[in-house]
């Protein structure tokens, strides 16, 4: 008898995930680079990916695998996770009023995207198959990806909430195109309920905001919490007492952001310190590593070696290209950033891995002020923090997704080839928007407030300028040091974000958490399938439209230049 012929491989990488990865990582980047200027931080894009993957793939295409779909939701990940490290960082240029060349930006997140992803992939087996952390988002990822029949159902419903959020975004957005408005930007209820000027009560009509805290759930009602403590509890507390004026605007920036970014920092410290078991058992999982020579599953740990001293090439490169700081200072920041990058990915992955919270946004801080102290130029310091910011981030993203893949049966080499194959666009496509926001609607504002690199200013201006209020900083970070302990999950570092982001936004973003809770004990099923994608379409939709109307305004600038 003849032998049975060998059954077909599942398709995994193929031209159509490829395709569609880079596709929807470039549209989620885009949006979600205004998104994160606005809320301050930004959710995981894997999730949506899937959901539109099995859309395309199993609605459209009439085929595809649950590993080929995973590798779509690899790529756009993998793209679009470079945001976070840009947003926190080069917005802080265009706060501080600097001048600054953009190709030496340019090539230090590229570098941090592929060295987060080389640094991070010796410790696959120690953190995924050994310590068998949960990493939340990869789990959930990992849900969707074996539903193929429900991906497409919830396609559906996150392309209906995109359209939607889309158009009312566009409608509240004429302003920008010189039209005019129709729906204003805000609604001042503080006013309306005649509350004194010092506690703000404006929501903004944001259905971003609302996308993101429904994404959050219950985890996120302490982000409303913060919000809450520091300009309903905290401010009229201080003018009671006498220890501030009336102003909202003078009690943020001498009280209320300082403390909070004390609480972003102490919680982060004492969040790493209480992992720092796990992190000593990835370190001797790295040593088993470069042992055992690495293994056919993935990309070769010598690779990591090599990055290491591309890293500090290429760091090199980008510091003393940025700024005049000499070659010798160039070099002994790029060694330190390296090293710091290293331990930071590390870090940062162990955190996502026990509890979805990431330290970065405080570990950033740190390494910007180290890096400043030791180059004296604010350009050189931020180029450097960007490098550490994209490559921390892609650490966690790129474990999280190899968890992901663990779940469903696909091949971590491959998951790695395609991630390390497509890093380099999305620093491109958000250092690209972010200078088209700067341009339309301007940063640091009430429109676009970046609060993140707000609190990045303030922490520079404070180290160059000699006055850095210690007292409050000292005060926020023992605070959000035993919150840390007490509570865990980052708690201390979400509270303390929580305290320097507009009002405005962290109310319908608490609004969105509490929506999420009451569907949650109405019907999981229904929060799940249903209200999760609308949310995420609303996310996703607002954010498009933002940077959409950006390009037709600047579209039209142009036409009217040309045709005065």
């Amino acid at each position: 008898m003849p032998e049975p012929a060998a059954a077909a491989p599942y398709r995994e990488v193929t031209t159509a995930a490829l395709v569609l990865g880079i596709v929807v990582g470039i549209i989620l980047t885009a949006s979600f680079t205004y998104a994160g200027l606005i809320i301050g931080f930004t959710v995981p894009a894997s999730a949506v990916a899937a959901i539109i993957g099995w859309g395309v793939l199993r609605g459209l295409l009439k085929r595809g695998s649950i590993v080929e779909n995973n590798i779509n939701q690899t790529v756009a990940a993998g793209i679009n996770i470079t945001c976070s490290g840009v947003i926190f960082t080069l917005p802080a240029l265009f706060l501080l009023g600097r001048s600054f060349n953009v190709w030496p930006i340019a090539l230090a997140a590229v570098a941090g995207g592929f060295l987060g992803v080389l640094f991070i992939i010796p410790l696959r087996k120690q953190m995924v198959e050994l310590d068998r952390l949960r990493f939340p988002t990869g789990f959930a990822t990992a849900t969707i990806l074996r539903s193929p029949g429900a991906g497409v159902r919830k396609t559906v419903l996150l392309l209906a909430g995109t359209g939607f959020a889309f158009v009312f975004a566009v409608l509240v957005q004429r302003p920008a195109l010189g039209l005019s408005p129709w729906i204003p930007e805000t609604i001042d209820l503080g006013r309306l309920m005649h509350l004194p000027p010092y506690v703000a009560n404006v929501w903004a009509l944001s259905l971003l905001s609302v996308g993101a805290g429904f994404i959050s759930g219950r985890a996120g009602l302490v982000v409303l919490a913060g919000g809450v403590l520091a300009n309903w509890v905290v401010a009229p507390a201080l003018v009671y007492l006498g220890w501030a004026p009336a102003d909202a605007g003078l009690i943020y920036r001498s009280a209320t952001r300082p403390v909070g970014i004390g609480l972003l920092v102490g919680g982060a410290v004492v969040g790493v310190a209480l992992i720092l078991p796990m992190v000593r058992a990835a370190f001797a999982g790295m040593g088993r590593a470069r042992a055992a020579g690495g293994s056919a599953e993935e990309l070769p740990v010598r690779l990591m070696f090599a990055a290491a001293l591309a890293s500090v090439v290429l760091l090199t490169l980008a510091a003393s290209w940025a700024a005049p700081i000499g070659l010798a200072r160039a070099l002994a920041t790029a060694l330190l950033a390296t090293l710091w990058l290293w331990l930071a990915g590390i870090i940062v992955a162990q955190c996502t891995g026990l509890t979805d919270w990431s330290p970065l946004s405080g570990l950033a801080l740190i390494a910007v002020t180290i890096v400043l102290l030791m180059t004296r130029d604010v350009v050189a310091a931020i180029t450097i923090g960007i490098a550490v910011c994209v490559a921390t981030s892609h650490a966690a993203d790129m474990m999280t997704d190899l968890k992901t893949g663990h779940l469903v049966g696909s091949q971590p080499l491959k998951q790695q080839k395609t991630q390390l194959a497509t890093v380099w666009i999305g620093p491109l496509v958000s250092i690209a928007v972010l200078f088209l926001i700067q341009h339309v609607y301007g940063i640091g504002n009430a429109k676009v407030p970046a609060p993140q690199a707000q609190a990045l200013q303030a922490a520079i201006q404070g180290v160059q300028g000699g006055n850095v209020p210690y007292a409050r900083y000292a005060a926020g970070a023992l605070i959000g040091g035993l919150l840390t302990l007490a509570k865990g999950g980052g708690i201390g570092v979400l509270v303390g974000l929580s305290m320097y982001l507009p009002i405005a936004y962290i109310l319908p973003y608490g609004l969105g958490c509490v929506l999420a809770v009451i569907a949650e004990r109405w019907n999981r099923r229904w929060a799940d399938e249903t209200g999760l994608p609308i949310a995420a379409g609303l996310l996703v939709g607002d954010s498009l439209a933002g940077v959409v109307v950006a390009l037709v305004s600047v579209g039209l600038e142009l036409w009217r230049r040309s045709h005065p």
